[in-house]
Parts: structure tokens; sequence; C-alpha cells
């Protein structure tokens, strides 16, 4: 990121109380839509630094193919993070940026239903508008389930990615937020999820649907809950992986 922008917090100003009030009213999912996230000039070199950054691994591991990138080291991501802590102590006082990732589809398709790690996430679309070809739909799906905050002992972490468990523990409540470029969904980290169908033009990697997630926890109980997960997917053959 350029030093001229980094002169101002990346994030446009806002009022946080009425995102936080957001955040509280919409329980049993608890998410927050914060339109217009970053200043504009910021969401377009984000975009294209994610776009060039070298670390995108294709994989298919999520039902659909997807190319992943883990943890890229971008001077913007962690500018965002720092200004998410001086702006909402409220919410990110206790909690460090602890992971981050994007995911870029380069097919159309819908997400794995899961639970993410960490205590809360922050989802962030980048794909310009222009290449969206349904805007009524292909953002975020909530469901009225959240994963156990202490899992009984020996139960694999696995049902954090279980159809199955959300199905089971449902009161058949949902809600979606469609896609919207600069658009981020603040979340409780532990309520279960989905990409929604979305339709996108595809004919040239800007044009793919790109999404940032950044979760934010207190490091041990982040690092523990890893490690349990970690274990349980080692165990049972499987591999982990972070399908928003």
């Amino acid at each position: 990121m350029g030093k001229d922008l980094l002169k101002y917090s990346p994030i446009a100003p806002r009022e946080w109380q009425s995102v936080l009030a957001a955040y509280e009213a919409s329980a049993p999912y608890n998410y927050a839509v914060i339109d217009d996230f970053l200043q504009p000039d910021v969401c377009k070199q984000l975009h294209q630094e994610l776009l060039t950054h070298p670390g995108w691994r294709y994989q298919d591991n999520t039902g659909q193919p997807v190319v992943s990138n883990m943890g890229p080291s971008i001077e913007t991501i962690f500018t965002i993070a720092e200004s998410l802590k001086a702006q909402c102590p409220s919410l990110f006082s206790e909690y460090e940026l602890i992971e981050h990732w994007a995911l870029m589809y380069p097919k159309n398709a819908s997400g794995k239903v899961h639970s993410d790690i960490g205590s809360l996430t922050l989802n962030l679309w980048l794909t310009p508008e222009e290449y969206n070809l349904d805007s009524s739909g292909g953002g975020l799906i909530f469901f009225d389930v959240k994963r156990e905050s202490e899992p009984p002992p020996g139960k694999s972490l696995s049902y954090l990615w279980s159809e199955e468990y959300m199905k089971d523990h449902t009161a058949g409540q949902k809600v979606s937020v469609s896609y919207k470029c600069n658009r981020a969904l603040l979340f409780a980290a532990s309520t279960f999820h989905q990409t929604d169908d979305f339709r996108f033009a595809n004919t040239k990697p800007e044009s793919h649907r790109i999404n940032l997630s950044l979760a934010f926890d207190n490091p041990t109980v982040y690092h523990e809950r890893s490690r349990s997960l970690k274990e349980a997917f080692t165990n049972n053959s499987n591999g982990n992986e972070s399908p928003n």
C-alpha cells in the first residue's frame, strides 16, 4: 500500500455505534452489514494487490473449484485490522488479527455450510459490480445455529464443517445478505454460514468473485482451538479448509 494511503485510515468514516446496534439486534445470527467499508481508492488498490499476489493456490476440497490465498502478506490488510481495533474498541480491544485468507471462485457455484474458528470474522467483497451478473444474491447466508463454545471431550471439531449438524440444530431460520462490492460483513464466527449461489462473468481473473476474510480472537484461545481442530482432522484423515 502506498505511503499516501497510509496517511489516513483505509476504513471509510462511519458511526460505529450503529454497527454495534445492528450486530446485537440481529441475534441469533449476530452480524452487521457495513457498506462502503473501505475508502474507494483503498478498495480498488486492495483488489489489485490480491490479484497480483503470488500466493494463490488451486484447490477443490470445498465441493467446487476455488483458488485460495492463505495469509497474504499485504500491508493494507494489517492496516485495516489496526484501524478496526482503533475505531471500534468495544468489539476488538481484546482481540488480535489471528488469521486472514482470500478466496477466488473461477466458476459459479455456492459454498459449504460451516462455522469459523475465531471469535469475530470480517468478510469483505472486492470484485467490482460490473462483473456481478445477479445483484439479488451471491453474498452470504446465516443460519440460526452457533458452534458449541465448549465441545464435549472427545467430540471431533469436524462438526464445524457439518451441514448435518446445522440441520439437526436449526429452528428453520436463516437470513441472506446479497453481494455488493466493498460491502463488509462483521459477524460472530461461531454462527454457521454459507456462501450463497452466485453468478459472475468469469471472463478473466478480475471478474471472478473474491472475498477476503479476517479472523479476530484471543491468540491463546484461537491457537488451542485450531490445534484441536487439526488433530481431529488428522485423526479422521480429512483436510482443513476455509470455505467462506
